[in-house]
C-alpha cells in the first residue's frame, strides 16, 4: 500500500481494530461559502475550528492514529480481541480544504491521512490543484482514487467501471510520481463487481461508505468509515472512538433498503428532488 508509515511511533504494536473517520473539505472561517453547491453535500464540511477540537479530542482519548502500514497490517491479520483501538482520517473528493488545512493540521502533529481525489474535478474551483496534491508529505499521506467523474460506478458497465479506476489511478501517478493503490468508492455505490475489478486494475485496498468498525469480514476490499457533519458534536466522536456506531449502523440499514430496490443512480436523482436541490443548484456530483 503507497503512502503513510503508522503514526505515534512505528515501533508501536498495531491497533487490533479500528475506525475510519470520513471527512469531505475543511473550510477557514466561521462560516462556508460554497456558492451554489447544493446544502446536502456542503453539511459534510467542517470548519478549521471545529477540526482542531476533534484532533484535541483523538489525543485525548488515548486512540492511536493509523496510516497505511498499520491499517494494512491490521486488514491483513484480522481483527483481535485485544490491543489498543486506532482511529483513521480520510477525506473524500479532493477539496482544497481538506489538501490544505487539513494535511496542514494533521502534519503538526504527525498523524497520517488518506486523501481520495476526483480526478475530474483537480483544478476546479474549491477543488486542490496538481501542484497542492505534489506538496502532500507522502511519509503521512496516501493520496487515493475516487474516481474520474465521482458516478455511481455500481451503475455502470464493467468497461465504464475499469475506465474509471484506470484513468483516475493514471492521472494521479502522473501527478504524484508515485503508486496510487487505494480507491475509495464514491457514493458508497459498491458491489462484488466494483471490487473484482478493482483488484483487476491494481488496487490493493477499497474504501466503502458502510458503517461499522474494522476490520469487516470483506477485509482489505470493504474498509468502513462513518461520515463526519459539520454537525457532529465532541459527545458523538467520543462515541465513535468508543466504537459505539450503533445509531449510525441502523441508520444505514435503514437507507439501504431504498438504495437497493432503486439502485444508487435512482436514489441519488430522487434524494436531490426530496431535498429540493433539482433546479437552482450547481451539481457537483452527478449520479
Amino acid at each position: 500500500m503507497q503512502g503513510a508509515k503508522t503514526g505515534g511511533g512505528a515501533s508501536e504494536a498495531f491497533p487490533g481494530r479500528f475506525i475510519c473517520l470520513l471527512y469531505h473539505d475543511i473550510y477557514g472561517g466561521a462560516a462556508c461559502d460554497y456558492g451554489r453547491i447544493g446544502p446536502s453535500a456542503v453539511r459534510y464540511h467542517v470548519s478549521e475550528r471545529a477540526f482542531d477540537r476533534h484532533l484535541d479530542l483523538v489525543a485525548r482519548s488515548g486512540t492511536r492514529p493509523v496510516g497505511a502500514e498499520a491499517l494494512g497490517a491490521c486488514l491483513e491479520r484480522g481483527p483481535a480481541r485485544s490491543g489498543q483501538r486506532g482511529v483513521a482520517f480520510s477525506f473524500d473528493d479532493g477539496w482544497e480544504g481538506a489538501v490544505t488545512r487539513a494535511a496542514a493540521r494533521l502534519g503538526e502533529r504527525a498523524i497520517p491521512a488518506f486523501i481520495f481525489v476526483t480526478t475530474d474535478f483537480i483544478g476546479r474551483r474549491f477543488f486542490a490543484r496538481p501542484e497542492q496534491l505534489r506538496r502532500l508529505d507522502p511519509g503521512l499521506v496516501t493520496v487515493g482514487s475516487h474516481g474520474v467523474s465521482h458516478r455511481m460506478l455500481s451503475s455502470l458497465t464493467s468497461d465504464g467501471i475499469r475506465r474509471e479506476l484506470r484513468e483516475s489511478r493514471r492521472r494521479l501517478e502522473d501527478i504524484l510520481g508515485r503508486p496510487v493503490e487505494c480507491l475509495s468508492v464514491p457514493g458508497g455505490a459498491v458491489d462484488r463487481q466494483v471490487v473484482r475489478i478493482a483488484q483487476e486494475v491494481g488496487y490493493t485496498t477499497v474504501f466503502t461508505s458502510a458503517v461499522g468498525v474494522n476490520p469487516t469480514s470483506s477485509g482489505r476490499w470493504g474498509v468502513a468509515r462513518v461520515s463526519v457533519m459539520g454537525t457532529t458534536t465532541p459527545e458523538t466522536l467520543r462515541r465513535w472512538l468508543a466504537f459505539r456506531l450503533y445509531p449510525e449502523r441502523l441508520r444505514s440499514g435503514v437507507l439501504a433498503v431504498p438504495k437497493r430496490l432503486l439502485g444508487m443512480r435512482t436514489y441519488a436523482k430522487l434524494r436531490r428532488v426530496l431535498l429540493g436541490e433539482a433546479i437552482g443548484y450547481d451539481h457537483v456530483f452527478e449520479p
